[in-house]
């Protein structure tokens, strides 16, 4: 299960638990007062919560298609979307709109010069992981890197006009342009993606092998605070 969470999160991830490790951490100046801190404190126990009492309502099915090692995150994620009750599909909701409520609140109490200590602090943190990498690890990233980017361009030759179109419909949501692309793809596109997120997989793993478990740390909290980024820009 702790797989799962960390994949999918249940939702948008909570911003106090950021809060809660920039704070506790090796911060020179304290970033939150004291009521902040119990805030965000009772903010992530909240949401803990609310994760353990969905994680008891799911079926040893559901348990299967969040642990199957052999489908991509995609496929589990859209498997394990279909196989939701309206029950838990209810509390999902539930469970992301008080976390975006409770993120919202202890967000209200920030002056402008705790964002900005925040803000200073994590970028601080970006730049001592990157200073942190090797030379054997960067080149590592930036071949994957370039993997990836051929992939892309390599899925990208074989589209169609019509396909090219629907990608550039600025009518359509992101996720409504996936669903229509998805629905014209030809078998022999479908595979081609498919391997093409195998590779992405196998490579972030060659990558995530060679990290030290300071280096690890670091990257589950980016990776939070781009999850974090994207629910803003969802519900902004």
């Amino acid at each position: 299960m702790k797989s799962y969470f960390k994949v999918f999160g249940v939702a948008v991830v909570l911003f106090s638990a950021a809060l809660v490790v920039n704070a506790q951490e090796e911060v020179k100046a304290p970033i939150l007062t004291e009521e902040q801190k119990e805030l965000a404190v009772a903010n992530k126990e909240e949401s803990k919560a609310n994760r353990e009492a969905f994680k008891a309502t799911l079926s040893d099915e559901q348990l299967a298609i969040l642990e199957n090692k052999e489908m991509t995150k995609h496929e589990k994620m859209k498997a394990f979307a279909e196989s939701l009750s309206e029950e838990q599909q209810t509390m999902r909701l539930a469970n992301k709109e008080s976390m975006e409520a409770n993120r919202d609140a202890l967000r209200a109490t920030l002056t402008d010069e705790q964002k900005e200590a925040i803000k200073a602090h994590k970028q601080e943190e970006r730049k001592e992981f990157k200073e942190s990498l090797s030379e054997e690890q960067k080149e590592l990233i930036a071949s994957s890197k370039a993997d990836k980017d051929a992939n892309h361009e390599a899925f990208k030759a074989t589209l169609s006009d019509e396909q090219l179109a629907i990608m550039k419909d600025e009518e359509l949501g992101r996720k409504e342009k996936q669903a229509a692309l998805r629905a014209t793809l030809t078998e022999e596109q479908q595979e081609l993606r498919k391997a093409n997120a195998q590779s992405m997989k196998e490579n972030r793993q060659m990558v995530k092998e060679t990290l030290t478990e300071e280096q690890k740390e670091a990257v589950k909290k980016q990776a939070k605070e781009r999850a974090r980024k994207k629910g803003d820009r969802k519900n902004g």
